[in-house]
């Protein structure tokens, strides 16, 4: 199974407020649409929920938990922002021909602090083996210790992942950089204590950024690829060949 996570960065403007980026969305639709059409259908879409969730997680003070009836209200907004920014990639995959179905988190999974405790999986798995595209995202979930707290698109796709399964983010960069601005071509566990220090954490970013990412994927048992939300790349990446990315390769 080969997943793909279309980043919040790349789709949205994360500094905006609920602001789509509808040409690139339009863009990396026709992308997934062109390897749909050449027969590549063991797909999973994920996609990050960018100006739609962070934003909108920070307005109503719900990013350290849901507790009464302002914060329930909060969840509810978040939540139906991350489903209206899923609809619109949906709706354009669609547009493209791909029978693409967005599978709300919200529905299908629940956290203990902020760690996802159930997923039903088969659900995804069901839609797949059907011929359709299952597409998941960043939303605000049940979770049994905070009362609801945000479950990011990296740990969807962390969760999901099997040993042998491809996984590629799709961000607005070309890659992990350095303090120079250099793509780093590959990350394991030897050398990410040096390549740690080029890593922050954004205060805005609900979801931990590119530092959490990088060590969510070294954790698990299949390599990651970070690649520009350009469509040569990707498709490139997800057939096998050689593209500037960079490359997460967990035991080594």
């Amino acid at each position: 199974m080969k997943i793909v996570k279309l980043g919040g960065s790349a789709i949205t403007y994360k500094k905006g407020y609920r602001r789509a980026r509808s040409g690139k969305i339009r863009e990396l639709a026709k992308a997934m649409a062109s390897l749909w059409k050449e027969g590549e259908r063991n797909l999973v879409l994920v996609h990050g929920a960018g100006s739609f969730g962070h934003a909108v997680v920070l307005r109503h003070r719900i990013n350290e938990g849901v507790h009464g009836d302002a914060q329930r209200l909060g969840f509810a907004d978040a939540h139906a922002s991350c489903s209206e920014l899923s609809l619109i990639v949906v709706k354009e995959l669609i547009a493209q021909g791909v029978p693409a179905v967005s599978i709300p988190p919200a529905a299908v999974l629940r956290q203990d602090n902020r760690r996802i405790s159930e997923f039903r999986k088969e659900i995804i798995f069901d839609y797949l083996e059907s011929g359709f595209l299952p597409v998941l995202y960043g939303d605000m979930v049940p979770d049994s210790s905070l009362g609801g707290s945000v479950c990011s698109g990296d740990q969807i796709m962390a969760r999901l992942a099997g040993k042998d399964d491809v996984l590629v983010f799709v961000t607005n960069v070309g890659g992990v950089v350095d303090d120079r601005g250099n793509i780093i071509p590959e990350i394991s566990a030897a050398n990410f204590p040096e390549v740690s220090k080029h890593l922050r954490t954004a205060r805005k970013d609900v979801t931990g950024a590119m530092k959490g990412k990088v060590e969510e994927l070294l954790g698990l048992d299949t390599a990651s690829y970070i690649v520009k939300a350009d469509p040569e790349r990707i498709k490139a990446v997800l057939k096998g060949k050689k593209t500037i990315c960079t490359a997460i390769r967990p035991g080594e």
